[in-house]
Formats: C-alpha cells, structure tokens, sequence
C-alpha cells in the first residue's frame, strides 16, 4: 500500500499522470467541482460555444446566493477554470450567467480569458484582486 502511494505521488508530481479533460467530459467535471462545494452556488447548465473558428467559449449558468454574490461568481469563475486548465482544447473565453433567486436582483453576466483566469486564480500568478480590475468582465 505504501509503495502504491509512493509511486503514484511520483507519477503525479512529474506531470505523466495529469489527466486531460474533453469536451464530453466537461458537463461532468464541472458538476463534480460544484458538488464538492455543497454551500456553493448550484450549477444550472455547461456549454461549450465556438462563436468564430478558433475561438471557444465555456459558458456557466449558476443560481446563486444572495448574501454572496461575489463568492459565487468566485468559485464559478474558479471552477472554470481549472477544468479549463486541464482541457484536450482548452477555451478561449470563460463567462458565467449568475441568477439571484431574489426578485431585485438581476441576471449578471461576467466574462474573462480564460488564460488570464488561469494564471490569477489556479497558477497564483497576479493577485485575485488584479484579476477582478483587469481581467473580469461585466458588460
């Protein structure tokens, strides 16, 4: 048991052993992240959108809560992100549509790279507050 451990932290630290997600897959991966995450927001919808060739963009539909908004857009952008990190052909365009189960709130719409995301929120490469200012999106 021991040795099975050994060689498979060996194999997942030198990078053989890092799984790579498809399409097919994402539905799945996707709702496995916002699963594990039971105070989180509840996934509604994934798709994948190629609105010009070359481009893609994955596309979240969250209920979120009212009391935090920001938190679930967060974790919805991080979520994304990370199995984008791992995708076969990876996005372009991350975008989460965030209803508020709450009648004065609105649906909002954010949008960001999908590399600027992954470097900010997964690669810890800017601060997650440099990512809000430069990277995110609300149209």
């Amino acid at each position: 048991m021991k040795q099975t451990i050994c060689i498979l932290l060996s194999l997942f630290f030198s990078g053989e052993a890092l799984a790579e997600i498809n399409e097919l897959q994402l539905d799945h991966a996707l709702s496995q992240y916002f699963y594990m995450n039971r105070k989180g927001p509840e996934l509604v919808s994934v798709r994948v959108m190629t609105p010009s060739p070359g481009e893609r963009t994955l596309k979240l539909h969250i209920i979120a809560r009212r009391h935090s908004r920001a938190a679930d857009l967060g974790f919805a952008f991080a979520a994304a992100a990370a199995v984008a990190n791992l995708c076969v052909n990876p996005p372009n365009m991350l975008e989460v549509q965030m209803d508020i189960n709450y009648r004065d709130y609105e649906t909002t719409l954010a949008m960001a790279p999908a590399d600027c995301t992954i470097d900010a929120v997964i690669l810890k490469k800017s601060e997650y507050d440099d990512w809000w200012e430069s990277c995110l999106q609300l149209p």
